[in-house]
């Protein structure tokens, strides 16, 4: 039902599988849309333009930050901006449900913008994805491929702070297996749609 419809947002460190379960959401549930978010970088082979990202020129990055056209924005690794286009979840939001992957920043961003736009307020549901442990977290980033010493401490750093933060979220599914994950997400948004 489009009145019924729900952006859920996950989040969580990296390496905890909330990029699979987008995937798998939006393959496996009808009438789910994952966000076309935008960046600065170039696309890669494969990608393509309004399907994988909005790709942006730093110029039209900068207009439409200017425009107040973005509901999030950061820059990544001090090299490529990334951003959610209001256009793209607002346009899209009165007739699909939507999932996006967006750090912990974005979310905070989103809330914001969720208390001047009434649709987006009342179809937001954030979930945070929490590994089981910190050492966890280290083996799944370790069992992605080759990660250097330095890479590895940032990326659990920036775990620590982001599991500060878990509490303040609508659920909170903490990682087992892709599929106990995957039912936890479900049961969710079933949730979700009963609140509405």
């Amino acid at each position: 039902m489009p009145d019924r419809t729900v952006l859920l947002i996950l989040a969580g460190p990296a390496g905890v599988g909330k990029s699979t379960l987008c995937d798998r959401l939006v393959t496996t549930v009808p009438n789910f849309e994952r966000v076309v978010t935008a960046t600065t970088r170039p696309p890669r082979i494969g990608e393509t333009h309004a399907k994988d990202y909005h790709f942006l020129t730093e110029s039209e990055f900068d207009d439409k930050l200017a425009a107040g056209d973005f509901l999030e924005w950061a820059t990544v690794h001090r090299k490529y901006r990334y951003g959610t286009l209001k256009s793209a979840v607002l346009d899209r939001l009165a007739h699909v449900n939507l999932v996006a992957n967006v750090d912990v920043q974005g979310v905070r961003s989103i809330r914001a913008a969720a208390d001047t736009l009434p649709m987006l307020r009342q179809k937001l549901v954030t979930i945070f994805v929490a590994p089981d442990s910190l050492d966890v977290l280290k083996e799944r980033l370790q069992g992605r491929g080759p990660i250097n010493e330095d890479e590895l401490t940032r990326r659990l750093q920036s775990a620590e702070f982001e599991l500060a933060e878990r509490n303040s979220y609508d659920y909170v599914i903490h990682s087992r297996s892709k599929e106990q994950d995957f039912r936890a997400l479900l049961d969710y948004w079933e949730q979700a749609r009963k609140r509405l």
